[in-house]
């Protein structure tokens, strides 16, 4: 423990005196806030922290599986103008070009490390009576672990008839379905998490700011959970029409302060009132507000965030500029890539800069393959290995009974300068 913990025995029993006894199972055990040992705390739990990298077993082979719709009964290969079409038209060949290329140039990485790796390619084509008859021809027990599909159909039935020998299925895009099997890695971060971390940052980071939260009828649970988390916030009424949706100008100039900070929440999937909301906000912000000088009386200052940044914050009638004024701050599963080794390979091998998709196809076959080069059991590694990060995505898998595992990870992001950065 001591060694674990990066303490002296004294200094342990003196914030734990029932040690003195000797260590008990189900013992809780107190430690200083920055003490930091090589170890992480994970449901209460002390596990040891992993070097995946320094714990390649080149002896293991991995066999892995991808099954991901490439659509290759509706391309046709030999006429090349016709085939970008389809691509740019099909958002899941889009998304499983992306993820295989970023797979391809993980596995290449993982080569080049010693590790022999035993790839089995299929196409689904997003269909579950094909995916039935590909599961139905290969023999499942001898799979290291299975990526894909990207359907859900196909998610489950390839769960379930993986779960028969325990092969690991990792699901690479959202997937929200009944399915309660063990065997299934959710590498997508759910909504309600990253809620509660961008919840969280605001509450770290909150001092006198006046609180604000601007939703519509269709974002009422994050509305509330805002409101759970901070009771004093201001709602500014959204009035929604058949035609029309929008707020009140001059009422929300009643609730905003020009004594301290304002931070305004926005929650919508609708791209006309964020843009109409980061428009008025935009208006009435002063990038240059400083609370204690004499000069900024009157005068405002807006930061906006989002618990749900989805599409519609995406659209481009709403100003990058605006945006970047608001200091607009946001939960993310991914963050930024900048030029590294990982994207040196990609250019290399494909003559172009990795979309996030190849990132994230990288990032997550990166990170389970060297799970398995470790030790050729995912379900078992991910028991007691914590978090893993990489390029663009960070993955921090917690088993939820008999429904799998799902990442826990997640980043804060802030557009400032015209530049996404990344805040934790």
């Amino acid at each position: 423990l001591t060694r674990k913990f990066g303490m002296t025995w004294a200094e342990l029993v003196q914030l734990n005196p029932d040690l003195k006894d000797g260590l008990k199972a189900g013992m809780v055990l107190k430690l200083p806030k920055d003490k930091v040992g090589d170890f992480e705390v994970r449901n209460s739990l002390v596990l040891d922290k992993v070097n995946l990298m320094d714990s390649i077993n080149v002896a293991i082979t991995p066999k892995i599986m991808f099954l991901l719709p490439f659509r290759l009964d509706k391309l046709n290969l030999n006429d090349t103008e016709d085939t970008e079409k389809i691509i740019d038209n099909r958002n899941s060949l889009k998304y499983s070009l992306g993820l295989y290329s970023g797979a391809l140039v993980a596995i290449d990485s993982l080569q080049s490390l010693g590790v022999s790796i035993d790839v089995k390619t299929f196409d689904n084509q997003l269909n579950l009576a094909h995916t039935k008859q590909l599961l139905q021809g290969e023999q499942l027990e001898g799979f290291s672990a299975i990526f894909g599909p990207l359907d859900v159909p196909s998610l489950k039935e390839t769960a379930v008839q993986a779960a028969k020998y325990n092969v690991p299925v990792v699901a690479p895009v959202p997937a929200i379905s009944d399915i309660s099997l063990e065997n299934v890695f959710f590498s997508y971060t759910e909504e309600e998490v990253l809620w509660k971390h961008m919840l969280d940052y605001v509450e770290a980071n909150h001092t006198d700011e006046t609180l604000l939260v601007i939703a519509d009828e269709d974002n009422k649970k994050e509305k509330e959970a805002i409101l759970k988390r901070f009771p004093t916030a201001k709602v500014v009424v959204v009035k929604e029409e058949e035609k029309n949706i929008g707020i009140n100008r001059d009422k929300l100039q009643t609730l905003l302060s020009d004594k301290v900070p304002n931070w305004v929440f926005v929650e919508s999937d609708n791209y006309q009132l964020i843009s109409s909301v980061v428009s008025i906000l935009n208006s009435f912000n002063n990038t240059a507000f400083d609370p204690l000088s004499e000069t900024n009386k009157d005068k405002v200052y807006v930061r906006m965030f989002t618990t749900d940044m989805n599409s519609a914050f995406e659209n481009d009638v709403i100003s990058n500029t605006h945006l970047s004024n608001l200091k607009f701050t946001y939960p993310s599963v991914y963050r930024q890539v900048a030029n590294n080794s990982f994207v040196d390979r990609y250019r290399k091998r494909f003559g172009d800069d990795p979309d996030r998709y190849a990132v994230r196809g990288f990032d997550l076959v990166y990170d389970m393959l060297l799970k398995l080069a470790y030790k050729n059991d995912l379900i078992d590694v991910s028991r007691f290995v914590g978090e893993t990060e990489y390029n663009g995505n960070k993955f921090n898998y917690e088993r939820k009974g008999v429904s799998g595992f799902y990442n826990q990870s997640s980043y804060i992001m802030m557009i400032d300068d015209l530049r996404i950065k990344t805040l934790e």
